[in-house]
């Protein structure tokens, strides 16, 4: 009985099957808030609307705080991710309001643009591209980056090449930053970082 009534709960709030799954409907200002980022940082982003098919098999709508000289960029790439059905689990701005200065990637296998921190990657007190917004990581559990000392972030994260949403040197998505001037962190030396590409 208690079976029959949570299943009859779900499936009363479950959307149609052909809506679009929307994950982040936000404006500029909720986006950023609480963001440490000075003026001159924040002046130079913009927010943009993207759609993807997620592991659920549906279409989502999601949003990357990006900088506008990438905005376009990141238009073109999700447009060939959406056609080519690459599964992104989600793509919602960082909340600054949360510890570590907002990183989703402990609890949420989520894609995103700017956050403005130190890079996670190398011991540096040295600004991320993320930063400036001029960097994007894609499904961080999918695409862990891979330290010198063999430690992984974010900890849970597993890279398998073939499982689904993961980023290899061969994948269309790595042709395509890199034709559109982005650097992807898998094929850095030092370390690994699949999930992470940026543009100077």
């Amino acid at each position: 009985m208690l079976i029959t009534v949570l299943l009859s709960l779900v499936f009363a709030v479950a959307p149609p099957a052909g809506d679009i799954v929307v994950d982040s409907r936000q404006t500029f200002e909720e986006a950023i808030a609480g963001t440490s980022a000075p003026d001159s940082i924040v002046r130079m982003l913009t927010l943009v609307d993207v759609e993807y098919y997620s592991f659920d098999g549906r279409l989502h709508r999601g949003q990357i705080v990006i900088h506008r000289e990438a905005a376009d960029d990141i238009r073109q790439i999700f447009r060939e991710i959406k056609a080519r059905r690459f599964p992104v689990q989600s793509a919602i701005p960082i909340k600054f309001d949360k510890p570590d200065n907002g990183t989703s990637m402990d609890t949420l296998n989520n894609t995103y643009g700017f956050h403005y921190r130190p890079k996670t990657t190398f011991r540096t007190a040295r600004l991320s591209a993320h930063a400036y917004g001029r960097a994007i990581d894609i499904n961080p559990f999918r695409n862990p980056a891979v330290l010198r000392n063999g430690r992984i972030i974010p900890a849970c994260g597993q890279y398998d090449p073939q499982v689904p949403g993961t980023i290899t040197a061969a994948s269309f998505l790595v042709r395509y930053f890199r034709q559109l001037g982005w650097r992807w962190g898998g094929s850095w030396t030092s370390v690994k970082d699949y999930m992470h590409f940026e543009k100077p």
